[in-house]
């Protein structure tokens, strides 16, 4: 039987005798429903993060993912959910140890050098968390070998920048891949060993961890645009009819670069072709629609209406938006493209300021029966404060 095999096999118990199921029996369709429940408006991208998440588990093949898309359009909530999904369901406790980690921070710039320490480093400190004790040298070695790493930023690391070589973007690529295709590296830390704390070396295997590498890729899109709108390329931009918050009907030409990415596409832009081959999948993150901006206002604890509905509780207020109301929010926030879902802070504060500087001065404050007091963004409040 095969090393991956045989910590498939162990995980498999383990994960038993902290829930009620096998861990194959969790399938990817019930992770992708408990991922949904924190993502919203990327279910093409939760299938492929689903199954790069169930074939970690089982331990059978790696899983590693590379994620693509702009500012804010759930990169890292992605892997914030992924976290909360190992905590959520029992069986997953042996697979807790999940890191985000900075890809500049994984480079010696000063000696060219791939510091893979640096990432073993912050899978110890998140081991160590959720270990909850003085951890013996194999039960860290275990935790650390199960752990996910992410790596935000990795499009910075490309190996042309602006045009010229970027010696950096290449070693780190080439660690990266070094890691993510399975490497025993050899990590000096301190554990327990026959009841007493002492520096150890553990041969950390990488081959059983998840790696997620994301990235805005930002001139990536430019490029691949240039390369459709090219005279004789063959390729054209898509109509579509939009339909306005105020019922009005528009034709825009958007691009999109899932319609028109091809894998040379990232090469050029700067990608080591073996660097992409450790990919198990490279998921383009949509750009959110209008809808998808007015639910996230809406209903994301961490949007900014939530916030100033929790501002205003403090003063015994109930703060209350209307329908049209958040569709003009989110229809100004979708013109914003590059930020994506962080476009709703700006927008929905120009909004919303006066009334958390001094909301006894505004005349829609109204008093309820019981003392409290109610305030409603409404349609027009909206008009007149963004200038529609």
């Amino acid at each position: 039987m095969s090393e991956r095999g045989s910590v498939a096999d162990n995980v498999r118990q383990e994960g038993s005798g902290e829930g009620n199921r096998n861990l194959a029996a969790i399938g990817a369709p019930e992770i992708f429903q408990q991922l949904q429940k924190g993502v919203l408006g990327q279910d093409g991208a939760l299938r492929f993060v689903s199954v790069a998440v169930f074939k970690h588990v089982t331990g059978k093949v790696p899983g590693n993912i590379l994620l693509i898309g702009n500012s804010g359009t759930g990169k890292t909530t992605i892997m914030n959910n992924i976290q909360r999904l190992y905590y959520e369901v029992p069986e997953y406790r042996p697979f807790r140890a999940m890191t985000i980690i900075n890809a500049n921070l994984l480079v010696d710039s000063d000696r060219m050098e791939f510091r893979p320490e640096r990432v073993l480093t912050a899978a110890e400190q998140r081991a160590r968390s959720v270990l909850g004790k003085q951890p013996t040298a194999d039960e860290l070695k275990t935790a650390m070998e199960r752990a996910t790493i992410c790596i935000d930023e990795v499009d910075k690391m490309a190996s042309v920048v602006a045009g010229k070589p970027n010696p950096i973007g290449v070693v780190l690529q080439q660690g990266l891949l070094t890691l993510m295709e399975g490497e025993k590296v050899a990590y000096r830390t301190h554990a327990v060993v026959d009841g007493e704390e002492q520096a150890v070396t553990l041969d950390i295997d990488t081959s059983h961890m998840m790696f997620i590498c994301g990235g805005a890729f930002e001139g990536l899109y430019d490029q691949v645009y240039l390369r459709v709108v090219k005279p004789g390329s063959g390729e054209k931009l898509k109509s579509h009819a939009i339909q306005t918050a105020d019922g009005q009907v528009r034709i825009e030409t958007r691009f999109a670069l899932a319609d028109f990415i091809k894998p040379e596409d990232l090469f050029t832009y700067g990608m080591v072709p073996q660097f992409m081959a450790r990919f198990d999948n490279t998921v383009l993150l949509n750009d959110l629609t209008v809808e998808v901006l007015k639910e996230i206002l809406i209903r994301s604890v961490d949007s900014p209406f939530v916030r100033s509905r929790r501002y205003f509780e403090v003063l015994n207020i109930e703060l209350e938006i209307e329908d049209l109301a958040a569709s003009l929010i989110a229809e100004q926030a979708e013109k914003h493209t590059r930020t994506g879902a962080r476009a709703l802070r700006g927008i929905f504060g120009k909004v919303a300021n006066r009334l958390e500087f001094d909301p006894w001065r505004f005349e829609g404050l109204e008093e309820q029966p019981d003392g409290s007091h109610r305030l409603v963004i409404t349609a027009d409040l909206v008009r007149h404060r963004l200038g529609l």
